[in-house]
């Protein structure tokens, strides 16, 4: 019989790319229990969110660099590998340098590969080994099925899944999942909008645009929310959020000019306040609660710019999503 778990305690979880450590809050959230997790991630600023919640868990071990981790050494250890490789060369957002698989970062899925590889091929033969990959899902339909085959030649059983975020998140966040695990499938959609994480304020979306690394600006950035569709705006009255489009973008200069905010200093404003007059960006509390990640867990964290805060939540999983998406492993 394939055995998962390596003891009673729980899972062996590999988690490459694993920025601010999602991929455990949504295990936690689906009931499955972990007896080690290791977090491959170099990011100083997503190191520094991990340190802050794991730093005195011994059976939270940080690996560093993934083109540096040996997949042999782990081939015993490991149950379930969960990673979402960089999709900066992949992403449509990024028509500059959109070199799919072949880019000097997203190619970084071949490392990921080579070491769910030598997990697979050296485990033990009695071991069941799972895995979960996450990627943006504008990418090309070439690099989607070099992905699809890569992963094929390990794994014969692997499933490919396309999820907004949306069905259980107030944001969009439309992506591809890879995986093995069984009776896995699309969330049953749920009631969740962006109006209800909101603090103080009004949007005009039932649902948040998919979160990025940088944001609007308090100055022109409502151009670009409509314009482009990036980025998200909370409204200081739902008079004015409730307006047409066109309407919106002719009063909004007059009002702007009015405030005298000239888009420099922001002394005397907190992150809850309209300094433009019409509207704010969302707070990384806003933030956490669009990517379903629990309250505080970014937010109240001590000596990491709210930039980077920002940056390490754009990058991150929706919890949700990911926590749907192992919840058949409990059975197994």
């Amino acid at each position: 019989m394939e055995q998962t778990q390596t003891n009673q305690d729980g899972l062996n979880v590999l988690s490459l790319f694993d920025g601010i450590s999602c991929a455990k809050l949504a295990l936690e959230k689906s009931g499955i229990k972990i007896n080690k997790y290791y977090s491959s991630e170099i990011c100083p600023h997503a190191l520094a969110i991990q340190n802050h919640h794991y730093s005195g868990d011994t059976n939270f071990i940080q690996l560093g660099d993934v083109c540096k981790i040996d997949g042999i050494d782990l081939r015993n250890e490991i149950d379930l590998v969960i990673f979402g490789s960089p999709c900066t060369n992949l992403s449509s957002i990024n028509p500059v340098d959109r070199r799919g698989l072949e880019g000097k970062e997203s190619k970084l899925f071949y490392e990921a590969k080579r070491i769910l590889r030598d997990i697979y091929v050296f485990a033990p033969t009695n071991k069941k080994l799972y895995f979960l990959m996450e990627n943006v899902a504008s990418m090309t339909a070439k690099d989607r099925d070099i992905i699809t085959n890569e992963l094929s030649e390990i794994f014969p059983d692997v499933k490919l899944i396309k999820i907004n975020s949306a069905d259980v998140a107030p944001a969009n966040r439309r992506r591809l999942y890879w995986t093995n695990i069984p009776n896995v499938g699309v969330p049953e959609p749920k009631k969740f909008n962006y109006q209800d994480i909101v603090v103080n304020g009004y949007v005009d979306k039932e649902k948040a645009n998919v979160l990025l690394g940088s944001n609007c600006t308090l100055t022109n950035g409502i151009f670009r929310y409509y314009k482009m569709n990036i980025g998200n705006l909370i409204y200081k009255d739902k008079k004015f959020a409730d307006q047409p489009t066109e309407q919106k973008l002719l009063e909004y200069p007059f009002i702007l000019h009015k405030s005298g905010y000239i888009g420099k200093s922001r002394l005397g404003f907190d992150e809850y306040d309209f300094p433009n007059g019409c509207y704010r960006l969302p707070s990384v509390l806003e933030s956490e609660r669009l990517m379903t990640i629990p309250d505080g867990y970014v937010s109240n964290v001590p000596n990491v710019s709210k930039t980077n805060k920002l940056k390490s939540i754009g990058l991150a999983m929706t919890v949700d999503v990911i926590a749907h998406l192992v919840t058949p492993l409990k059975k197994i």
